[in-house]
């Protein structure tokens, strides 16, 4: 049976922020609306109050993973973006 690349993408996003050296997952959700499409939204902490919000809808359509949307956002400890 070939391997999902959909269950894939998503073992390897969640791997790589489970993998953090520093900062910690404030919050980590996958919304399967479909089994060919899911959303995520994650938002990481780091030590100096720094936020990474991370949001994708992704599909999984004959062999690959495209991306419908996204949105990644940062800001420093005083909510500021663009530092």
């Amino acid at each position: 049976m070939p391997a999902n690349p959909l269950s894939e993408y998503v073992n390897e996003v969640e791997a790589a922020f489970i993998n953090l050296s520093s900062g910690y997952i404030e919050r980590y959700e996958e919304e399967c609306l479909t089994p060919e499409r899911v959303n995520l939204r994650i938002r990481v902490r780091f030590p100096k109050g720094q936020m990474l919000e991370w949001n994708e809808a992704v599909i999984g359509e004959e062999g690959y993973v495209d991306h419908l949307a996204y949105r990644y956002h940062f800001q420093d400890k005083d909510n500021k973006v663009g530092f």
